[in-house]
């Protein structure tokens, strides 16, 4: 059941999903009750509005106290309160925020090079991350079967996206220089080395720059202090820059316009990662575009927008950071329940990946990979045996009490949860 005050969107809804929706206040307890609210196994309280969602999560928790509750805040007088973040305040609801969830997403991404998108489990020892493909890359133009270089240095292909169409791959999958590729990577991964393979050049960080002085801008900075890398935050506000440089002890801030062609030649210049985290997502599509021209390796856009999330590659922007998309992942991770450890999106949602655990007399259980007759839409990622992150052939043997990371697309997880849960 889905209830929002915009009449257009409850028709949008309604015309496009297989859902309930209601036209009304969220605020109203008595139109909520009318909605269901005090049966609910769950409420998402992610209007537009902070206020709106922590009124929404104190009546839900009155009304319905054993009611799993997901609130959404977005302010910088809520983001800095640690005791609302943390639940305590709310009773044991799950407060998350776009915007922690957008700068884990870009610590990500710097911490893997390269990479255009990272999407991190157990606390970032395994990683999914989508690279592009190079074309000197020695992996084109052959069969994955045919491909035992990665294996080596301890990673997989999962997942390939042609051009738009994104595909489980299979032994026979032949790569093109146009094409993106997920790869399963641990600790122990020597990434380096796979760089090579795919035939892309490490970026070391010698010079980080941000433009946008905001709440994000100021977390980052924040973050990559505390690396010891070398950064330099652009921003426009005279204020905000005083405000910033009395809070950042490395961080070099400079007052500037960035969107002067001239200032951000100057700044780019030698930059390793120019990061456009500025709240107009049109301006950090453009300052990245003039950034790489004026010599920055690599450059990470702050967008919502899914024509500018679409068109960004061929533009030659780096990656994308989506507080919306990062929202959505958040709250998959949150209602990871019972077999499911942890759950996240990839590609803009065009694929899941599921953290799950081999359960006692599952027919996963004592049997090479190869003979189980794995469906198509599913391909085991990752295979964790007593801590150790290994990456599956087909001769491998999961046990009872494997942890595995599986991929597959939207809308299968039913498939794949009973084909897992089936009894040899």
């Amino acid at each position: 059941m889905v209830i929002d005050n915009n009449a257009a969107v409850i028709r949008h809804l309604q015309e496009t999903m297989d859902l309930q929706a209601l036209h009304g206040d969220t605020s109203d307890s008595g139109f909520l009750i009318a909605g269901g609210l005090e049966k609910a196994d769950l409420v998402l309280a992610v209007t537009n509005s902070d206020e709106s969602n922590i009124i929404l999560t104190l009546i839900a928790r009155t009304l319905n106290p054993h009611a799993r509750i997901i609130a959404r805040v977005r302010k910088k007088q809520f983001l800095d309160n640690p005791k609302l973040l943390n639940a305590h305040a709310l009773g044991g609801t799950i407060v998350f925020s776009p915007e922690h969830a957008a700068v884990e997403m870009i610590m990500d991404l710097l911490r893997i090079d390269q990479a255009f998108e990272v999407v991190p489990f157990e606390n970032g020892s395994i990683s999914l991350a989508g690279f592009r493909l190079g074309e000197e890359s020695i992996l084109l133009g052959r069969p994955l079967s045919h491909i035992q270089e990665l294996a080596r240095v301890g990673a997989l292909i999962v997942a390939v996206d042609k051009g738009g169409e994104v595909m489980i791959p299979n032994g026979q999958t032949i790569l093109n220089v146009s094409d993106r590729v997920f790869i399963t990577a641990g600790t122990r991964t020597e990434l380096p080395q796979i760089l090579t393979l795919l035939g892309r050049r490490p970026v070391q960080h010698r010079k980080i720059v941000i433009a946008g002085g905001g709440w994000k801008g100021e977390q980052v900075a924040a973050r990559l202090e505390q690396q010891g890398v070398p950064v330099y935050l652009l921003e426009k506000s005279l204020e905000r820059c005083q405000e910033l440089a009395a809070l950042l002890d490395e961080t070099n801030v400079i007052h500037c316009d960035a969107t002067d062609p001239e200032t951000l030649k100057k700044h780019a210049q030698g930059a390793s990662t120019f990061i456009a985290v500025t709240d107009h997502q049109e301006v950090n599509l453009v300052l990245c575009l003039l950034a790489r021209k004026s010599g920055a390796r690599r450059a990470i856009a702050l967008m919502d927008n899914e024509a500018y999330n679409t068109m960004a590659p061929s533009l030659g922007i780096d990656a994308v950071v989506s507080p919306k998309q990062a929202a959505v992942g958040k709250i998959l991770r949150f209602l990871s329940t019972g077999k499911i450890l942890d759950a996240a999106t990839m590609l803009h949602g065009k694929l899941d990946a599921l953290y799950m655990e081999i359960q006692e007399g599952s027919r996963m259980v004592g049997a090479p990979l190869k003979s189980l007759g794995l469906p198509k839409t599913l391909i085991v990622a990752a295979v964790v045996k007593k801590d150790q992150m290994l990456v599956p052939n087909g001769n491998m043997v999961l046990q009872a009490g494997d942890l595995v990371l599986l991929i597959t697309y939207p809308g299968h997880f039913k498939h794949v949860d009973e084909f897992m849960s089936q009894t040899k």
